[in-house]
């Protein structure tokens, strides 16, 4: 009876035992090992939870991917804070489809895919949304996540401490000779006569604000300088000197002038959005073009003396031009230009006409309707509105 109750169990055992022995036997002379089973996992594992789990793995099995990745997203904070549309839309789109190749690349050997998966198109089609996941959360979502915080440190006590080291105000201060400005250095003892643009721009109300809430002024002014310099540098403009709430640039060409004219206005409205009255700014920005002397960090001349006075003409929010300006940036900025006649300027004999300047998308005719400026002296001449 013992023999008769062994024998049944015996024969699955010797089974299994001969199985093993015969894919030992296979795989010894080269055939491949069967297939592993595919474990178990419900859809949420399977299709959400193991792209973590698999993402997290890959950093930790390589930290040289894990700078790469930091890179990645370090990168993109930089260029949505310190560049706009389209160098900002292109570097960014790169970016994306650099990680999105790289993480594919890396997820279709992913145990946390294979070991879950039956072979077969399944696993091509979860490569795919796992790529996506990893781009929309661990890049995009990041990257805006660290964007907002540098904005938000930007505006607090911890502000300046960052601009020292941000790259765009390095490059700022390396250019203040701008030797491509006059194809050779100008100094105090050999000044160059050159024709540039001069820009000239301040706040609105800055003294009374100043006397009003000082500490809260200065912030605004920190604020008011970054957006500033990140504007000028991107124009190719170069910082003259600055006073108080001043700016002083000159620029190779028209063009880039009122360029970063009307991209310093975009900068600061954006920045106004949604903030009460006592938390936003305004400026004015006067632009003339002239022959102006040149010496190792100022310029002078008359040139200089009319962007002067032609900043205060201008409405706050607003741009104000000379007809040199509007003349020189003719079909080559997005832009509306309405005449504002010659209106009296002290200590100039000859003033120029002048153009208020309006972005292509904003309709000139609808913002004098709300708020015109104040009517031209008796003698000025009739301007109009005209678009480039």
């Amino acid at each position: 009876m013992q023999d008769q109750t062994q024998t049944p169990d015996a024969a699955p055992v010797q089974d299994l035992t001969a199985a093993q022995g015969q894919a030992q036997t296979a795989f010894e002379y080269g055939s491949p090992p069967p297939p592993p089973a595919v474990e178990g996992a419900g859809i949420f594992d399977s299709w959400f939870f193991n792209m973590f789990a698999g993402t997290i793995d890959l950093q930790i099995a390589s930290p040289m991917l894990s700078l790469v990745y930091i890179g990645c997203v370090v990168v993109l904070v930089f260029i949505r804070v310190n560049t706009d549309n389209p160098v900002r839309a292109l570097a960014c789109a790169g970016v994306y489809i650099y990680t999105s190749v790289q993480a594919y690349t890396l997820f279709q050997t992913s145990e946390y895919i294979i070991d879950y998966t039956p072979a077969g198109w399944q696993v091509s089609a979860k490569t795919v949304w796992f790529t996506f996941l990893f781009t929309s959360i661990w890049v995009w979502g990041v990257s805006r996540i660290g964007q907002s915080g540098i904005v938000w440190l930007m505006t607090t006590g911890i502000g300046p401490l960052l601009r020292i080291i941000n790259p765009l105000r390095l490059l700022d201060e390396l250019r203040s000779s701008d030797a491509e400005l006059e194809g050779a250095e100008a100094s105090d003892k050999d000044p160059k006569r050159q024709l540039t643009a001069i820009m000239f721009t301040d706040i609105v109300g800055y003294s009374k604000q100043m006397g009003a809430n000082e500490a809260a002024m200065v912030k605004k002014l920190a604020i008011h300088n970054e957006i500033m310099r990140g504007q000028i540098v991107r124009n190719r403009g170069t910082v003259i000197k600055t006073i108080g709430d001043a700016f002083m640039v000159r620029f190779r060409s028209a063009e880039n002038a009122v360029q970063c004219a009307m991209d310093c206005q975009k900068g600061i409205g954006d920045y106004n959005k949604g903030k009460p009255a006592n938390d936003q700014f305004h400026i004015r920005i006067g632009v003339h073009m002239g022959e102006v002397i040149h010496t190792t960090n100022d310029v002078f001349g008359e040139g200089v003396n009319i962007a002067a006075r032609i900043e205060p003409k201008a409405d706050p929010d607003g741009i104000a031009v000379s007809d040199v300006i509007v003349n020189a940036v003719r079909n080559k900025v997005p832009a509306h230009f309405q005449s504002l006649g010659r209106l009296p300027m002290k200590n100039i004999a000859n003033p120029p006409e002048l153009f208020k300047v309006y972005p292509i998308e904003q309709q000139a005719t609808a913002k004098v309707a709300k708020g015109a400026p104040a009517a031209a002296p008796a003698g000025a001449a009739p301007g109009g509105v005209f678009k480039i």
